[in-house]
């Protein structure tokens, strides 16, 4: 690809020699469909707010421009996006897009195609077949078919990996680890761009519209012993959300240390004093008298339900009366997150390379279907993320990534507690993994999958 000069457009050409599973070539036409088809409202596709003031046009079968109205640092993570084959989804109406056969038995151009699948009496797949695709531009990988097997909960999928059933699974949790342990499973520590963080929203309770407050919360916290009990030190501390691989990452940078001394002497100057019993903080307002207490909510599962126990002991150290409120994984999204039904979340964001960090704490983005958790806005943040990502030298994106990220902890937009390691099981038997260690999706584990291999054999030398 290249680039002009203002960066605002970006001119792709395509290699010849590519192909769709069904032999048909994948060329300039097929780009122009998916890009078009993603910015239709009609076709429901979640990349559509990605590609506003975006436009794209055909300059020959091989070669896709794209035009920007202005600068867009992130664009090319933007195009790092799967493609349509024109010639099979056209006669697709837009509205049955999501019920259409080539979601589940789709023609790609990837190494591998789709060969079968099967059900249960219910409609859930219990296997997914693919077969390696001869004409594959990369080459054809070593390993001739994959079979996806489906389990009900990660008890069965382990049990399965060791009886040696399944040669991986998606992912482990931590809580399973030392289970493994003692296992000849291979357990690959992949760098994931995932942190867990605590999020405000002072609409539901105005305490955490003051930051000397929400520096208190952050001075009384333990994050070790976070770290260390709730994950058994399994990932990395952190002080704010660009992590180690990614654009703006300070390795310097430190977070707030556990004081929680001072966390009383803050509270302390805000009028909040502990009672005859030593048990809470209380505050005379006019007549009445005002308790300190705040509510904490995490989703139903051993990691968070760990890490809460411990905020709230914390807290409740430096006086700060804590509710825990756990939610099942199946109502936090739309019961909690969506509708930003919370005082303090408890919460771990994949982040969105693509996205960038706009989409995660712009004051635009604190509302569903916006990825902002904490309901709080600076006019400072917002400014250094716009400029970011209409930069046009590496050096005035990196200075608005740190004044960004600068700004964020000086006001305690969030406390920032830790980026877990994605722990990835395989059969001792597969190999050629060796070069996989950092991955933006969970997806991204198979980026490598060409070289992977089960057997090797000597042959005769040329």
């Amino acid at each position: 690809y290249t680039i002009n000069a203002e960066q605002t457009s970006y001119t792709f050409e395509l290699r010849p020699d590519l192909r769709w599973h069904d032999g048909q070539p994948l060329t300039a036409d097929d780009v122009i469909f998916t890009i078009n088809q993603i910015k239709n409202p009609d076709f429901g596709s979640p990349l559509r707010a990605s590609l506003n003031g975006i436009n794209a046009k055909k300059i020959n079968d091989q070669t896709v421009q794209f035009v920007l109205e202005k600068p867009f640092a992130p664009f090319l993570s933007i195009m790092i996006l799967g493609l349509l084959p024109e010639h099979l989804w056209y006669s697709i109406p837009d509205f049955g897009a999501a019920l259409a056969d080539l979601n589940i038995k789709p023609v790609g151009s990837g190494p591998y195609q789709f060969k079968s699948l099967t059900k249960d009496t219910n409609g859930h797949l219990k296997t997914y077949a693919l077969e390696a695709y001869d004409d594959y531009h990369g080459g054809q990988p070593y390993i001739q078919e994959l079979v996806f097997k489906f389990y009900p909960d990660f008890v069965t999928a382990i049990t399965a990996l060791e009886n040696k059933n399944v040669d991986g699974l998606s992912f482990l949790p931590k809580e399973y680890k030392e289970q493994l342990k003692k296992t000849k499973i291979s357990l690959h520590n992949l760098k994931l761009p995932q942190y867990t963080a605590l999020y405000f929203n002072p609409k539901n309770n105005t305490l955490l519209e003051n930051n000397d407050f929400r520096l208190a919360l952050a001075l009384a916290l333990d994050k070790a012993r976070i770290l260390s009990e709730s994950i058994d030190d399994d990932g990395q501390l952190i002080a704010g959300p660009l992590l180690a691989g990614l654009p703006g990452y300070d390795p310097d940078l430190k977070g707030v240390d556990y004081k929680p001394e001072e966390a009383k002497k803050i509270l302390e100057e805000l009028g909040w004093k502990m009672t005859a019993d030593q048990s809470f903080r209380q505050k005379a307002e006019g007549d009445k008298t005002k308790e300190l207490k705040i509510k904490l909510t995490t989703v139903d599962q051993m990691e968070n339900s760990r890490a809460a126990s411990i905020i709230k002991e914390n807290w409740e150290a430096v006086g700060i009366k804590t509710e825990l409120e756990i939610i099942s994984k199946d109502r936090i999204k739309q019961n909690v997150i969506e509708p930003r039904q919370y005082e303090v979340l408890l919460f771990s964001q994949l982040i969105n390379i693509n996205a960038g960090s706009y989409a995660f704490w712009h004051s635009s983005q604190n509302q569903n279907p916006g990825l902002n958790l904490t309901v709080l806005a600076n006019k400072d943040i917002d400014k250094y993320l716009e400029e970011y990502r209409q930069a046009a030298s590496e050096e005035t994106k990196l200075n608005s990534l740190k004044n960004f990220q600068n700004k964020l902890i000086e006001l305690n937009f969030a406390i920032f507690l830790y980026n877990p390691s994605y722990s990835y099981p395989t059969s001792p038997d597969l190999r050629g993994l060796e070069s996989l260690q950092f991955i933006n999706l969970p997806a991204d584990r198979f980026n490598t999958i060409n070289s992977w291999y089960l057997k090797t054999k000597r042959v005769l030398s040329k």
